[in-house]
């Protein structure tokens, strides 16, 4: 995901990349073109599931076209989950909210109601269990999430388009680290803001990050990426950072780190 801002002779690009992980505004990345491709060719419940997760996506407009075709007559009513919804309460949908979040998903609200983020979660979370991703939840799928274990390691990667940047690792919840390298970026940013991107257990993340002059005009850019390894992750904000500077040549790594601390071994 990317976003670029010109002020006189001076244009700044800030993008993020993470399996299905949160960014600061949209760009096409690796990870949405996976999940396009996964359901262009689907039936009309998974192009809304992309629209759900990408709703001003690179692929959104593709979408719509494909439904209208797949709907002609408008959207079916929602299907709920076999064993009849739970989301029908404020105080669960809190609780799901709340542990989607802890278990690394792209929650940003947790005020009880649902909402296109909450359903694009829930959806995500179902495939990683190897349930139809329907967006609604069953008594049976509530039970599964409570029982998941939550990470008690967890590091973070904050980050501004103009390059400031901090990393921690070895906090003890997401909203910790997340906190903490937030706090430490916009000391370091300014008036510039900061994103922020969560890994758990023995994930890693690197911050890639460009410089450069074309005709004048000076770009700016921060790649971060979150991946199993340090080494994927670094590979990664790397590639990202080429396919979408303007001077590819001057990408470089600013920042990486392990979520358990791994990286100073």
């Amino acid at each position: 995901m990317g976003i670029a801002v010109r002020v006189g002779a001076l244009v700044v690009v800030l993008a993020a990349v993470l399996g299905g992980g949160t960014g600061a505004a949209h760009a096409q990345s690796a990870a949405e073109t996976a999940f396009w491709n996964r359901v262009k060719d689907g039936d009309a419940s998974a192009v809304r599931a992309y629209l759900d997760a990408y709703p001003n996506g690179f692929y959104a407009n593709a979408a719509r076209t494909r439904l209208k075709v797949l709907e002609p007559s408008g959207p079916n009513p929602r299907r709920t989950s076999p064993s009849g919804s739970v989301l029908g309460d404020a105080t669960t949908v809190r609780e799901v909210q709340e542990r989607l979040y802890n278990l690394n998903y792209d929650i940003t609200v947790f005020n009880g109601q649902m909402n296109q983020e909450t359903r694009a979660a829930i959806r995500n979370w179902q495939r990683v269990v190897n349930h139809e991703p329907t967006g609604d939840m069953s008594q049976d799928e509530l039970d599964l999430l409570r029982s998941a274990r939550v990470p008690t390691t967890w590091g973070a990667v904050a980050y501004a388009a103009r390059g400031a940047g901090s990393v921690v690792w070895s906090r003890p919840s997401r909203r910790e680290a997340a906190t903490a390298a937030l706090n430490d970026c916009h000391q370091r940013a300014g008036r510039d803001p900061c994103k922020v991107m969560t890994a758990a257990e023995g994930e890693c993340g690197a911050l890639g990050y460009f410089m450069g002059t074309v005709r004048r005009t000076t770009y700016w850019g921060a790649f971060p990426a979150i991946r199993p390894t340090l080494g994927q992750a670094i590979d990664q904000a790397l590639t990202f950072c080429r396919e979408r500077a303007q001077v590819p040549e001057a990408c470089g790594i600013r920042l990486s780190f392990c979520a358990n601390g791994s990286h100073l071994r």
